[in-house]
């Protein structure tokens, strides 16, 4: 797309009434924003959901931004951002499968073929120690199979899921509910830059705008349309990470939920959602399973180290749950002292079989 040519798509958008929805039927109709404003009063009457009231608009050279498209490019250029149109052969097609895509987008990084891999992590902002266990868990196993983490850039599970992600080598896409040059929370400013060389941060607003809350049901309606399917770690009863859900329903697309502790309200989310019929998964194999034929072409996993365990550290191993476990009760079970345990567990720790947790506490890392 040319700078003329952006130019006037801007200029489009910043016409009152005309949406992402307008704006992509009036392109795809006369071929460019250029086509739109060089057309007839009639024939923009005779596009399908216009009357002449809109088609005077989209006519009346008063009603176009110039000010507001001459200061969204000179942003686009300083932050290097590109605008990739509905029709750019770039466009994601898992996005471009959903009712009413967007028209344009605002990207800071690219997108990869195997981005039509992806599924969506999504959840609270203040997990428990065993969402952020399970969110670091199935963001690995899914990333070294080469399938792409979507979320959303937020505090927590999201934040996890993009770091641990890029930890091990996976692609992951960001998409914010501000502005591209907006990073929101600003404590991720580090993180939304590493996603940008690894992956693309994404955003369907302008620049500028800022980080509203109005804006994330629709930021949401994007993760859940970038992907194959949407995972949600843990959730409140009202979590905006319910909305991803509803709107992969809405999009014909898989919702997966990771159970949780009943007596936990981050919990209660993912729970309500498995009594509706969301895939529980427990491990990413259940994930796999069920995306199986959606995923043939990706990659096996890299082989993972083989671990040579003492019996008595496979016997610690296997008395540790997904749920933090202190070294009193993992010494017991193990009939072996508490400094014996920590001794084995530093070296499993070592090897990346075990976690320390704050106060002794222990998880597995491998099955």
């Amino acid at each position: 797309m040319t700078s003329e040519t952006l130019y006037q798509l801007l200029l489009l958008s910043s016409i009152p009434g005309i949406g992402h929805g307008k704006l992509r039927i009036l392109v795809q109709k006369f071929g460019s924003p250029e086509g739109v404003f060089a057309a007839k009063l009639h024939q923009l009457k005779a596009t399908d959901g216009f009357d002449q009231k809109t088609a005077e608009k989209i006519l009346d050279p008063a009603l176009r931004d110039h000010k507001f498209a001459e200061e969204q490019m000179k942003l686009i250029e300083q932050y290097n951002v590109r605008v990739l149109p509905f029709w750019d052969l770039d466009y994601p097609d898992n996005l471009k499968n959903i009712h009413e895509p967007p028209a344009f987008l605002f990207i800071r990084g690219s997108f990869s073929g195997v981005d039509r891999y992806a599924v969506a992590i999504v959840g609270t902002r203040e997990p428990t120690p065993y969402g952020k266990i399970m969110t670091e868990t199935l963001a690995r196993e899914l990333a070294i199979r080469g399938i792409t983490i979507v979320s959303g850039l937020a505090r927590g599970i999201d934040t996890i899921a993009h770091q641990t992600t890029l930890h091990h080598g996976g692609r992951t896409i960001a998409v914010l509910g501000s502005g591209v040059d907006r990073i929101y929370p600003a404590e991720n400013f580090k993180l939304a830059m590493d996603v940008s060389l690894n992956g693309v941060l994404i955003s369907d607003y302008p620049m500028k705008t800022a980080p509203d809350a109005v804006n994330f049901p629709g930021r949401n309606r994007i993760i859940s349309g970038l992907s194959l399917g949407t995972l949600i770690v843990e959730a409140g009863e009202k979590s905006g990470a319910l909305i991803t859900t509803e709107y992969a329903m809405e999009q014909n697309r898989d919702v997966f939920a990771v159970p949780g502790n009943v007596s936990t309200l981050q919990a209660r989310g993912p729970n309500q959602l498995i009594k509706q019929g969301a895939k529980l998964v427990e491990t990413v194999d259940d994930i796999l399973a069920e995306l199986e034929s959606k995923l043939i072409p990706l990659k096996q996993p890299s082989q993972k180290p083989l671990f040579n365990l003492s019996p008595t550290e496979e016997a610690i191993v296997g008395h540790i749950l997904n749920e933090p476990t202190h070294v009193d009760a993992i010494a017991k079970q193990s009939n072996i002292s508490v400094a014996e345990a920590l001794t084995h567990l530093l070296n499993l720790e070592l090897m990346g079989v075990v976690r320390q947790m704050a106060g002794k506490h222990f998880i597995r890392m491998h099955s």
